[in-house]
């Protein structure tokens, strides 16, 4: 689902102008389908979870999302299933999909006939994936050629016909494709054990009081490095010491029914967000920096 696609449909394609507009544009525009990266998905969220539990349903997504919208499709990070739930109550279907510019750029994605939640759907007819040491990799009539007079990135990214994604995943038994991290971002413990963070960011990143979160691996242990969220803090009125006991209890109930070595054994309270790149993704070379 692109703009192209959308025009095909005869459909009247919107473009948000803003992040901090996207509340607004929704009441404006009134949409039936949305494309939204996971961050607006986990914002949205939040506001809803701050309205009043009293208000019906319906009353606030007319509201929040304008009163028609059915559909969300997302893609470009993973979503964790808690927010597709929440967002059914209130009549909103969100579909996981994913892909890559090299793939054009759809690699798998759910559709309204054919989903299954957490997954990021079945792979597109023209493409094979394959596993090899847990990385994605692909296959197909959308993949590119190359990178334009770049050979050695591509040399890097092709070979033999397979598109390397970087990405880890696997195909359950019903051939839906789940994605579990970055190789790249894989914490390698000394005793051997390999952890992907994004898993535990994503469970983290529920809490209200988690504005963001990124999980390392230092001294041998996890440290879970979070700039808490500062409309909830405002909205509270929470003082330091409170915001670091909500967050301290946050780990202990997380790390309570987890392995030794998937536990988190250090915390660190940012005093600001982290670094973001160009597409808005944290830049975690930087996760230490915190200015």
């Amino acid at each position: 689902m692109d703009w192209l696609k959308g025009f095909s449909l005869g459909a009247v394609v919107c473009i948000n102008d803003s992040f901090i507009h996207m509340i607004r544009n929704m009441g404006i525009f009134k949409p039936d389908v949305m494309l939204m990266v996971p961050l607006m998905i986990e914002t949205i969220y939040k506001r809803l979870a701050s309205v009043d539990a009293s208000i019906p349903a319906a009353a606030v997504a007319e509201n929040v999302f304008g009163g028609k919208l059915k559909i969300i499709f997302t893609g470009g990070a993973h979503l964790d299933p808690f927010y597709i739930d929440k967002l059914e109550k209130y009549g909103v279907q969100v579909l996981e999909g994913y892909g890559m510019s090299e793939c054009s750029p759809v690699i798998s994605s759910n559709t309204p006939e054919d989903h299954k939640k957490g997954s990021i759907g079945r792979p597109l007819a023209n493409v094979k994936v394959r596993f090899v040491d847990g990385e994605i990799q692909v296959q197909g009539s959308s993949v590119m050629k190359g990178y334009y007079k770049m050979p050695v990135e591509t040399e890097e990214t092709l070979k033999d016909g397979w598109l390397h994604t970087g990405d880890k995943g696997y195909l359950d038994e019903d051939g839906f494709l789940f994605i579990n991290g970055r190789v790249k971002n894989l914490i390698i413990l000394s005793n051997g054990e390999n952890i992907s963070p994004e898993e535990i960011e994503n469970k983290l990143g529920i809490n209200p009081l988690v504005g963001e979160v990124v999980v390392t691996g230092e001294n041998n242990g996890l440290t879970a490095r979070i700039f808490p969220d500062q409309d909830v803090i405002k909205a509270k009125g929470l003082d330091e010491a409170t915001v670091e006991a909500g967050l301290r209890q946050l780990l202990d109930e997380y790390n309570r029914p987890q392995p030794t070595y998937r536990q988190i054994v250090s915390l660190v309270i940012r005093k600001s967000p982290f670094h973001r790149n160009a597409t808005g993704k944290i830049v975690r070379a930087d996760a230490a920096l915190d200015d």
